[in-house]
């Protein structure tokens, strides 16, 4: 068994070593761009010191999962969660529950946010949101709720923004 390990540059400045991406992540990245969305959506901002922004990566994502599942319990009617709540709440968009619906009134506030958006930051931010809602969205494209007993592991939360 050999020590194959590849190099994922990111901006062109920095490079992310893919044994220490799976240390910190647990999951590599489909190619250096996911892996660059991520930090973005993320807002996290590499700055070359690969073990701390890997570490900051990592504690953004879980804190970002870890207050989704805590909406989802907090939400919690003991029969459904409705998975895209929280990405939803974020823009002030009331949901639901009913998937077009609420599918439809997201998309069209955050076009109406980003349109509006002056500089980058607000652009990157609603960018985010955006990447955020269609792997939520995606993920329940049969259009009903999770039964509440099912959460997502931190595992497939972390692939579906890196694959």
């Amino acid at each position: 068994m050999s020590n194959f390990s590849v190099n994922f540059p990111l901006n062109g400045v920095y490079s992310y070593n893919s044994a220490n991406l799976y240390s910190y992540l647990g999951v590599l990245p489909a190619n250096s761009k996911r892996l660059q969305e991520t930090f973005r959506d993320f807002h996290v901002r590499p700055t070359g010191d690969e073990n701390r922004d890997l570490r900051n990566l990592n504690a953004a994502m879980y804190k970002q999962y870890s207050d989704q599942v805590q909406n989802q319990i907090a939400n919690q009617n003991n029969e459904t969660v409705i998975p895209w709540a929280g990405v939803c709440e974020q823009i002030g968009v009331p949901v639901t529950g009913d998937f077009d619906k609420d599918y439809a009134a997201f998309n069209n506030a955050i076009q109406l946010l980003s349109q509006s958006a002056t500089d980058g930051q607000a652009m990157a931010y609603f960018a985010g949101l955006r990447n955020q809602a269609a792997s939520i969205f995606g993920a329940n494209s049969e259009g009903k709720p999770v039964d509440a007993l099912e959460t997502m592991s931190y595992q497939n939360y972390i692939s579906q923004f890196l694959r």
